[in-house]
């Protein structure tokens, strides 16, 4: 997901991308620095959510959900959220830009490949590439049932991230 969220091509897919877009949120600017700060508040809603008694199977990112999120950014605790990320990055030298993406202007391609429950793909990069056979097909996701050193684990892997083996 981290590294979905450093391509514009990839990040654009995600839903904290299109929050930040549509909701304003760091002035609608999309980079890896808000991208990563506002998945941190986002999460955080749904815990909060949670404890409110307000989430429900098949009602996640409900009214409840987004007056606690719109709250988050409007205290000023996500503006905070991203200064620390941002301090922390440097302090260890880790890449986190906050230039944004260049605008887009359309929902993103997910991908071309029409996924199939069944094909084999890989996904990561590296020591972190994963081998697997899609169990579910989703909009944007697919889920992977791990095979060799993966085996016996489930990964929700965006499609953009999946290729063929």
């Amino acid at each position: 997901m981290i590294l979905a969220k450093y391509q514009p091509e990839t990040a654009a897919g995600w839903l904290s991308a299109r929050e930040i877009r549509k909701r304003g949120y760091f002035d609608g600017e999309v980079s890896p620095l808000n991208l990563l700060a506002h998945t941190c508040c986002h999460e955080f809603a749904h815990l909060l959510q949670q404890v409110a008694g307000q989430r429900h199977f098949g009602s996640v990112h409900n009214r409840h959900f987004y007056d606690i999120l719109d709250q988050l950014h409007n205290s000023g605790a996500a503006q905070s959220a991203r200064a620390f990320l941002q301090k922390q990055a440097g302090e260890r030298e880790l890449s986190l830009p906050a230039q944004p993406f260049s605008p887009i202007h359309a929902e993103p391609e997910v991908s071309q490949h029409q996924w199939q429950v069944g094909e084999c793909v890989n996904f990561g990069v590296g020591q972190r590439q994963r081998q697997g056979v899609i169990s579910r097909v989703n909009s944007k996701t697919c889920t992977v049932k791990g095979t060799g050193v993966s085996r016996g684990l489930l990964y929700r892997v965006p499609k953009v991230m999946l290729t063929a083996r």
